[in-house]
């Protein structure tokens, strides 16, 4: 690998999936990581290449010898048969150097293995999962003890929770795990455990891993209110709704909380008020579900889910043409999905049932 300097070699060599998330390439000022990044997959990639056609090369030189060995084979065999002389040995000029090797498979050539590892991590910390995945596969095809590797195994189980193969991250993690506890990142992967098994409806597996990632005072990519938020919102998919609310609730006073944080929780809690009836009596539900959403849209307006909520809520009041232009702003906002544009077909129905009326009446 040739780059510009020691420090930027220096830095390529650190880089690895470890750097997922704390990395953010996106952000202006890192661009001239992220140039060395893709600088150092292209000169990667052409080593790749090149051994590859020099592997390419070799097996042709091998095939060739091959033939010229079922030549000089031939033609001892019928000289054999025609002069009646024993010949021990083929003609000097078609004999076979004596370090020649018979038909076999051709190695990985002159790339070190580590190469395809390295590529994986780069091209995870680009976020081109399709590349990672494909490099990780092909060193861990090629790598004996992969399973040694711990930043190797923490970058495939990234990309294949990105892909949503919860089977297989759930695998890698626990391995890694396993292998080692203490783990650099163990709380991000904790979090991602927990979230993959919430998902999966293993619950009470799923607590244990955010409670984990709570306990953690490792560096993250997750704030401790978000990690709070997940267990709120693992309550409520089990039903459990006053011990959610109260602790949407608990989150919501904290200081700290971010304004796409207290969006989601603004959007939780109105949903919950419209569709728990344990909550209280259904119009005093109504007009908290109504009024959270509300400011779970002042807190991040251009979120489509909960223009849409308010609409479906303003639709339960029969407040029809207020839930008509939240159902508009819903699709101007987020191009709007199958449910959305079904609410609005029966929205228009009900305004054109309630003109219909009252035209004959």
């Amino acid at each position: 690998m040739f780059l510009n300097s020691i420090d930027d070699l220096y830095i390529v060599q650190e880089l690895d999936s470890r750097y997922y998330g704390f990395l953010n390439l996106t952000d202006p000022k890192n661009n001239g990581i992220k140039d060395l990044i893709q600088q150092s997959i292209t000169i990667l990639q052409d080593e790749v290449a090149s051994s590859h056609s020099i592997n390419m090369s070799k097996q042709r030189d091998l095939q060739h010898a091959n033939v010229k060995c079922d030549v000089a084979v031939k033609y001892e065999e019928h000289i054999k048969e025609n002069s009646g002389i024993e010949s021990h040995a083929c003609d000097s000029k078609l004999a076979l150097p004596s370090d020649f090797k018979p038909k076999g498979n051709i190695g990985v050539g002159e790339v070190d293995i580590e190469t395809y590892c390295k590529l994986g991590h780069l091209h995870l910390l680009l976020t081109e999962y399709y590349e990672a995945l494909s490099a990780y596969q092909k060193y861990m095809r090629l790598c004996p003890k992969y399973w040694n590797n711990h930043s190797f195994l923490y970058g495939l189980g990234i990309v294949y929770f990105e892909f949503r193969c919860f089977k297989w991250s759930i695998k890698l993690f626990q391995e890694l795990l396993y292998l080692n506890p203490y783990f650099v990142c163990a709380n991000e992967i904790h979090l991602r455990l927990g979230l993959m098994l919430k998902v999966n409806g293993d619950f009470r597996s799923a607590l244990k891993h955010f409670q984990l990632a709570l306990a953690d005072s490792s560096p993250s990519t997750f704030s401790d209110l978000q990690v709070k938020f997940q267990i709120a919102h693992l309550y409520e998919v089990q039903n459990k709704h006053k011990a959610a609310k109260e602790s949407y609730e608990f989150i919501l006073n904290d200081k700290n909380i971010s304004l796409d944080l207290k969006a989601d929780i603004y959007r939780q809690l109105g949903w919950m008020y419209h569709c728990v009836e344990c909550l209280g009596e259904k119009k005093e539900r109504e007009s908290k579900a109504l009024r959270f959403l509300q400011k779970s849209i002042e807190a991040e307006p251009k979120c489509g889910q909960s223009l849409y909520l308010l609409g479906r809520c303003y639709a339960g009041v029969n407040k029809v043409h207020d839930a008509f232009l939240a159902y508009r702003n819903s699709v101007e906002k987020s191009e709007g999905n199958a449910d959305t544009w079904c609410s609005i077909g029966k929205i228009n129905q009900r305004m054109h049932y309630k003109h219909t009326y009252a035209q004959y009446n």
